[in-house]
């Protein structure tokens, strides 16, 4: 798994302070470079300049009229943080950072930026309070329209830190999870394989193919025959494991849509490659 430059998405967000710590420990061990990036949501400012917007702060209970300059400090302000929650994070590291700002719709230009990069790093959902369960729009829009491996981030979970999950059933795409989890996972940490496989001959050969081809690490791998599982089957058995990091490939015999509800619906930080 080869990755150059990672890039992460920042609104201040618990999930987004979340990818920021998880970008910077995948950066220190792949020697990544990262580039910060933040979007100056153009929906608001479009907002402002109708004449009839106002807000109601926390305060008072009255509405005012948005001042359009205003807002562009409050704006301006955000950048702010977010680059400074970025450099936090990089600390004394000597790990190579950019941060650039961007204007649009959000969602479009985190996923315009990342084509960049060879990973996204980005949390679950962002602000809205709409988005506290399942995919926000921004990640929504990554995992459907999406073209480079991207990390889907949660607040407290850690993403390098067992165990760790990947879904296995013979594919070139399971491969690859199987070889992107396999790096991923630190030398003594439980790495367990959910083999999607109905016929349990096949689902034991798969196995054991995988321990002699691993023979090194098959000590700290363990395997589950998942067969005839679907999403929410997954689901349930991931949650009861309690993992940390799930490893994902698309390419998968598994149908694109039954991976996609598979990532809304986890409660923990999922790797897409």
């Amino acid at each position: 798994m080869i990755i150059r430059q990672i890039a992460v998405a920042i609104d201040c967000s618990p999930h987004s302070i979340a990818s920021i710590k998880a970008a910077r420990e995948l950066a220190e061990r792949m020697q990544a470079d990262i580039q910060g990036i933040f979007v100056e949501d153009s929906n608001l400012f479009s907002l402002a300049e109708l004449p009839f917007s106002s807000e109601i702060r926390p305060y008072s209970h009255e509405p005012r009229a948005i001042e359009p300059a205003e807002l562009e400090r409050a704006v301006r302000l955000q950048a702010e943080k977010a680059e400074a929650a970025l450099l936090s994070a990089i600390g004394n590291s000597t790990l190579r950072h950019s941060f650039s700002i961007r204007r649009g719709l959000v969602p479009e230009e985190v996923v315009e930026a990342a084509l960049e990069c060879d990973l996204l790093v980005l949390g679950r959902s962002g602000k809205s309070p709409t988005c506290r369960r399942g995919l926000g729009s921004t990640a929504q829009k990554a995992l459907v329209e999406g073209k480079k491996p991207m990390l889907f981030m949660r607040h407290g979970v850690s993403a390098t830190k067992g165990p760790f999950i990947t879904l296995y059933d013979g594919s070139e795409g399971a491969e690859k999870a199987l070889q992107a989890a396999l790096f991923l996972t630190p030398e003594g940490a439980l790495l367990h394989v959910l083999i999607l496989e109905a016929d349990p001959e096949e689902a034991a050969r798969m196995e054991a193919s995988i321990r002699e081809q691993e023979s090194e690490r098959a000590e700290t791998m363990e395997f589950h025959n998942l067969r005839g599982a679907d999403a929410k089957t997954l689901v349930r058995f991931i949650r009861m494991v309690d993992s940390g990091l799930v490893v994902l490939c698309e390419e998968m015999r598994m149908a694109k849509e039954d991976i996609r509800e598979l990532i809304s619906e986890l409660d923990y930080p999922v790797l897409l490659v």
